[in-house]
């Protein structure tokens, strides 16, 4: 009685009916957001407790260390049939998850016969649909044979594609060059001006850079430049200004060294200092190489991939090596809109493109970059605050890549598939949005949020 007399002080867990109640008739009182672990699932609760593990810890740190100890180098540039083991000179590479023509959001199935129209296969979408139905062309996601591609992600064997070697572990991966804004395919969109500049980087832009890359000894260093951007402003994903400016100083000596004439020099740097995404082909192949020698270790419940289509998202896990885990993608209603469009006119999130935020990068350190905080609320104390739960669902931090515009607090790496469904907190996926009809491209940017579902049945199907 001593102690009522002396006043109540209560912490309130779960219901905040209780503390409102207790504020009302002026009783101090905590209230604890708390909520019951994987939304109260028996099944989903079990399965987590069940890999509470020593071992699955151990082996979480080993998959990323391996994300972390590796170095990708841009090597080479070589044509995609050249370069890409398994490819086959009638096959058109996707992003995202297995899917037939019919299925295919409208902007990839765009970005597909944009690619047979440049190879010279088709002339239009009857023919192409043909072509498909006898088998005259292939379709394979990219991820099949290694290879890489930001939103419709489209690869056909001509195109030039970056050549990135992991050194420490040396494994590779491709992707073709960014073609910038407007009507490119890969973001949905062709007409013959696409048409006529893919032409241009396959005979062009591909074998300068491959001559002026005969210059740069092991190779360009991506990790090094990626480290220096971020402090610049850049998070690698949406935004990749600071690092193409870092790109163009490593190529323009590199080029002047090369047999090219003046003029050539001139468009190649042009093109590339036009387009603030250049340097995002570069991070997609060495995040890829990064996830790919971290995947495959027994009992890591650590993502080593994560990939999209406009349908599906597909989640890959390092310890589940010959799996993917599926659920519909997630819908872009967390997006910028461009004036005159919503939410209702976009397909979903499609592209290979958030093996960035696999690799702790992308939406995981959106705080490195200031001019994108609007994506999540508009102030520099939103995206720190949003970097803060990335870190809860992550297994560690990588002091690499540390924004100086977060007090250089490090990013978080390692996405636990048991952090996401226990938390319910999505990792963030920094991304563009494409009209879902008629060859418009892209109407907006923002981030989308990964669907739970997809981590829940990998996590079900796990191994304990």
């Amino acid at each position: 009685m001593k102690g009522l007399a002396q006043g109540v002080a209560v912490v309130n867990v779960g219901l905040e009916g209780f503390a409102r109640d207790l504020r009302a008739q002026n009783v101090p009182v905590i209230q604890v957001d708390w909520k019951p672990p994987a939304g109260g699932v028996p099944a989903l609760i079990d399965r987590l407790a069940a890999l509470q593990r020593s071992e699955v810890d151990e082996a979480n740190a080993a998959t990323v260390k391996r994300m972390m100890d590796s170095r990708p180098l841009w090597r080479d540039v070589e044509r995609a049939i050249d370069a890409i083991p398994g490819l086959e000179p009638d096959t058109i590479l996707h992003s995202g998850p297995p899917i037939a023509f019919e299925e295919m959001c409208d902007p990839q199935q765009r970005a597909v016969e944009g690619a047979a129209v440049f190879e010279g296969w088709v002339s239009g979408r009857e023919e192409l649909e043909r072509k498909l139905k006898e088998k005259a062309i292939l379709l394979r996601p990219n991820y099949s044979l290694g290879s890489v591609g930001a939103m419709c992600g489209v690869i056909s064997p001509s195109m030039p594609v970056v050549v990135t070697e992991n050194q420490p572990f040396g494994n590779r991966s491709w992707t073709t060059f960014n073609e910038g804004k407007g009507n490119v395919i890969w973001m949905g969109a062709y007409d013959r001006a696409t048409i006529e500049r893919l032409r241009w980087m396959r005979d062009v832009l591909g074998p300068t850079l491959k001559k002026a890359l005969r210059f740069a000894g092991e190779g360009i260093d991506i990790f090094q430049i990626v480290a220096e951007g971020i402090q610049m402003g850049d998070e690698v994903h949406a935004r990749s200004a600071a690092c193409t400016l870092l790109l163009q100083r490593k190529l323009t000596p590199l080029l002047l060294q090369t047999d090219a004439d003046k003029r050539t020099i001139q468009d190649v740097l042009g093109f590339l200092a036009g387009n603030n995404h250049s340097f995002l082909s570069l991070t997609l192949t060495a995040c890829k190489v990064a996830a790919d020698a971290a995947h495959g270790i027994p009992g890591s419940t650590v993502v080593t991939a994560m990939s999209r289509n406009g349908v599906d998202f597909a989640v890959r896990v390092g310890g589940a090596p010959d799996r993917w885990f599926v659920a519909p993608t997630a819908p872009m209603d967390e997006a910028i809109y461009y004036s005159g469009y919503t939410a209702a006119d976009a397909a979903g999130d499609i592209g290979d493109s958030a093996i960035v935020e696999t690799v702790g990068l992308g939406g995981l350190v959106i705080g490195a970059a200031p001019g994108i905080s609007s994506f999540v609320g508009g102030s520099v104390a939103h995206a720190r605050k949003a970097m803060v739960a990335m870190r809860a669902i992550c297994v560690a931090s990588n002091p690499k890549f540390s924004p100086s515009a977060m007090d250089f607090m490090p990013g978080p790496i390692g996405i636990d598939v048991r952090k996401v469904v226990r938390t319910g907190v999505a990792p963030i996926i920094d991304t563009g949005v494409l009209h879902k009809a008629s060859g418009v491209g892209q109407i907006g940017t923002g981030i989308a949020r990964a669907p739970i579902e997809a981590f829940r049945r990998a996590l079900l199907a796990f191994p304990t």
